[in-house]
C-alpha cells in the first residue's frame, strides 16, 4: 500500500490518540467552551499550549546611543544585528526572540492625561527560554562576549539597559480565555 493512501488514516488515528484538549471560552460568548480545531498533541501551536508549559521570559529594555537617530537604531537592530545573533540564539537554546521597537512617535501617541508614565526606552529585546541556565549560557558564551556585546555598543546606550525576568501567565490567547493552567509559580 502506498504511503499517500495511508496518510489520511494515520492522521485520523493520531488525532484520536491526542486525547481531550483543555477547554477555553470564547470572549464573545463566554458560556460556550471552545477549543481551536487545529490543536493536536502532534503539533506545536501557541493557541494549543493553553499555558501548560512554564517558560521563562526575559526582557532587556534599552535606549539608543545618543549619536544615532531612532530610524538608524531601528534599522541597525532589525537588520544588521539580527544577522549576527540569530544562529547564536538557536545554538544556546532560546525558544523565541522578539524585538520590541518603540519610537518617540509611538510613545507620544500613548501619552494620555491620567495614564501611567511612558517608559522612555527605544526598544526591548524579549527572550523565551525553558530555564535560566540558558540566560547564563548566553551571557558567558565567548561568541556573545567577543562579537555580540561589541556590536550592541554600535547602537545601544549600555548605561540604559534594564533587565526583567519572570514567567508568562497567559489569561487570554487568540481571543480565548485560558482557563486551564497546568503549572504554578
Amino acid at each position: 500500500m502506498k504511503l499517500t493512501t495511508l496518510l489520511p488514516f494515520l492522521s485520523i488515528a493520531a488525532a484520536a490518540s491526542c486525547g481531550p484538549q483543555p477547554p477555553t471560552y470564547n470572549t464573545i460568548n463566554s458560556t460556550t467552551p471552545s477549543v481551536p480545531e487545529q490543536c493536536c498533541c502532534l503539533t506545536y501551536k501557541a493557541a494549543c499550549t493553553m499555558n501548560m508549559e512554564r517558560m521563562f521570559h526575559v526582557k532587556l529594555f534599552y535606549s539608543r546611543k545618543q549619536d544615532i537617530t531612532p530610524a538608524e537604531f531601528n534599522q541597525y537592530w532589525a537588520n544588521k544585528h539580527t544577522q549576527l545573533v540569530t544562529d547564536f540564539h538557536l545554538r544556546v537554546g532560546v525558544v523565541k526572540y522578539s524585538q520590541y521597537h518603540s519610537t518617540p512617535e509611538f510613545r507620544d501617541l500613548a501619552r494620555v492625561e491620567g495614564a501611567p508614565p511612558i517608559l522612555e526606552f527605544d526598544g526591548a529585546a524579549e527572550f523565551w527560554m525553558h530555564d535560566l541556565a540558558t540566560l547564563q549560557k548566553m551571557q558567558s558564551d565567548p561568541f556573545y562576549v567577543e562579537k555580540i556585546r561589541p556590536d550592541e555598543a554600535n547602537f545601544i546606550d549600555g548605561e540604559s539597559i534594564k533587565l526583567i525576568v519572570g514567567v508568562d501567565y497567559i489569561v487570554v490567547e487568540n481571543q480565548n480565555a485560558v482557563l486551564e493552567h497546568g503549572r504554578s509559580f
